[in-house]
């Protein structure tokens, strides 16, 4: 049964972020979900008084701002979302330094390897049960 939650995907690649929206509406947990082919375009539709997201599916390795550099210039408003979303790292990346990185991001609450699955998923949706705002 889905849920009232919104989830946002942030990767630049169009064939991720429609393979993510069909695993998402598969799962059936989220009763939104809002695809952005670069975090500025997220962050838009946030102060444009879009959904606000529950979780954010985000891609790591994007030009012209990577999702690390996304999370450093606008943590902080993020952080002021009521509730605050989950962030979810979902990349081909197999970097430790990345892996490293993303233990610095306190909104990061899990990392995972592309592709997203339903298990990934259900996951995620289970961060959002306990999480503070």
């Amino acid at each position: 049964m889905a849920s009232s939650k919104t989830v946002y995907v942030i990767d630049d690649e169009r064939m991720d972020r429609k393979y993510a929206k069909r695993i998402i509406d598969k799962s059936q947990l989220f009763g939104g979900v809002e695809l952005f082919e670069g975090p500025e375009a997220a962050l838009a539709h946030i102060q444009d008084g879009g959904p606000k997201p529950d979780l954010i599916f985000l891609d790591i390795n994007m030009p012209p701002i990577t999702g690390f550099e996304f999370l450093e210039m606008y943590g902080r408003e993020i952080q002021q979302l009521d509730p605050v979303p989950a962030v979810v790292i979902v990349s081909t990346t197999v970097n430790p330094a990345d892996l490293e990185r993303a233990e610095n991001f306190p909104l990061i609450r899990d990392f995972l390897c592309k592709p997203l699955t339903l298990e990934h998923v259900a996951d995620s949706a289970a961060l959002l049960d306990g999480r503070a705002g």
